[in-house]
């Protein structure tokens, strides 16, 4: 079964560069369009305050520090976030605690289905 979802750009935000690859890799297979890997935290608020984007996954803990301001930019633009973190949802901020969450590791078919949900959300609220 194809996509029938629009193309999207998704913003990933991962300082690890095997896992930036992985979600790199899984949303290029879903027909989707890659900004970053970003890794650092200046580069990643400049690109949520700017770009062009459908969604965005976002390790909590980059360099730089958290990225809760880039998810905060995000949001407040309408666009969906799916947030990663090695640590239990927990430990997000209370205004996060309703976004997309993943727990690493990850699997790819945990990655994918949560890329499509994103997807999927965004396509149901295309915003303003």
């Amino acid at each position: 079964m194809t996509e029938t979802l629009p193309k999207l750009r998704v913003l990933v935000v991962e300082d690890e560069p095997l896992v930036g690859m992985e979600i790199e890799y899984t949303i290029e297979e879903l027909g989707h369009e890659v900004v970053g890997p970003v890794a650092q935290l200046v580069d990643a608020v400049a690109a949520a305050a700017d770009a062009t984007l459908g969604c965005a996954i976002l390790d909590i803990n980059i360099r730089g520090g958290h990225s809760y301001p880039v998810a905060d930019l995000l949001l407040a633009r309408g666009v969906p976030v799916l947030l990663l973190s090695g640590y239990g949802r927990q430990s997000l901020p209370d205004r996060l605690q309703a976004a997309a969450y993943l727990t690493k590791p990850f699997t790819s078919g945990q990655l994918q289905q949560e890329v499509r949900n994103l997807c999927a959300r965004t396509a149901a609220d295309p915003g303003p």
